[in-house]
């Protein structure tokens, strides 16, 4: 999870190195070495197909659904079927991105993966770039970082939250326990004013998300010009890549 020290040097200007490339791998990183019974192992991977196979009826039965509704079921999904892990415990790193291919497969993520997944997820079911913004913020009580998802819908409706934490999707101005920071998309930074977003910068100065775009469109997931690759094409990468995956764990 990124720092709040890291909220100073971005709006100070300070670029910070591009360390991985995250999203749409399917690489599944397994840690240092274990010994695991074989039965286990088999049970895991088992479970993981089944949620990425989970996911991808999501998105072929939710495609004709409102954006209230897509917002509902995507928050559910996730909130349901992946549990809470720190980057630490998960992936041996302080802050790790994970795709949501690798926060399935794993079946857990900490706020930041929640949060991308459930972006990726609802740009894929057609929500245009322009309506989501990734929020950070912080946590009043435990005065700890936190990112949630934010929707804003038209002019007329007040921007809501999806959070791990609650299944509730709530407005932003009922979400008294959250201090927000600033929101990102695919181009820019923004601060807030009220639950307004006013543009202050490139995306590109946030750590990991350069590098996060860049593999999405190199495996297969192009989100450009507020557009998204096609499903059914996704849908091919992923189970191709799960099987890989599972395949040359077992090698």
């Amino acid at each position: 999870m990124i720092k709040l020290h890291v909220f100073v040097a971005i709006f100070l200007g300070f670029r910070r190195p591009v360390l991985l490339g995250l999203l749409m791998s399917g690489s599944l990183l397994m840690g240092a070495a274990k010994a695991t019974p074989i039965s286990l192992d088999k049970h895991r991977d088992e479970q993981a197909v089944q949620r990425v196979q989970d996911w991808q009826s999501l998105i072929a039965h939710s495609l004709q659904l409102n954006d209230v509704e897509k917002l509902q079921v995507v928050n559910a999904f996730f909130n349901r079927h992946i549990r809470y892990g720190e980057d630490a415990e998960l992936w041996q790193q302080s802050d790790y991105w994970a795709s949501p291919q690798e926060t399935l497969e794993r079946g857990a993520g900490d706020c930041e993966d929640f949060a991308l997944a459930k972006y990726f997820t609802l740009r894929l079911l057609g929500i245009p770039e322009n309506n989501l913004r990734l929020v950070y913020s912080t946590l009043t009580a435990a005065k700890q970082t936190h990112m949630v998802l934010g929707f804003w819908g038209n002019a007329e409706t007040e921007p809501v939250l999806l959070d791990n934490l609650s299944p509730a999707i709530l407005p932003i101005a009922q979400r008294r326990d959250l201090q927000m920071h600033f929101a990102f998309g695919e181009t820019h930074l923004y601060r807030f004013e009220q639950s307004n977003l006013q543009v202050v910068g490139k995306a590109e100065f946030l750590p990991h998300w350069p590098a996060l775009m860049t593999k999405l469109k190199h495996d297969g997931l192009f989100i450009v010009s507020g557009s998204a690759s096609p499903v059914s094409r996704l849908f091919h990468l992923a189970a191709n890549q799960t099987a890989q995956s599972f395949a040359a764990h077992k090698l």
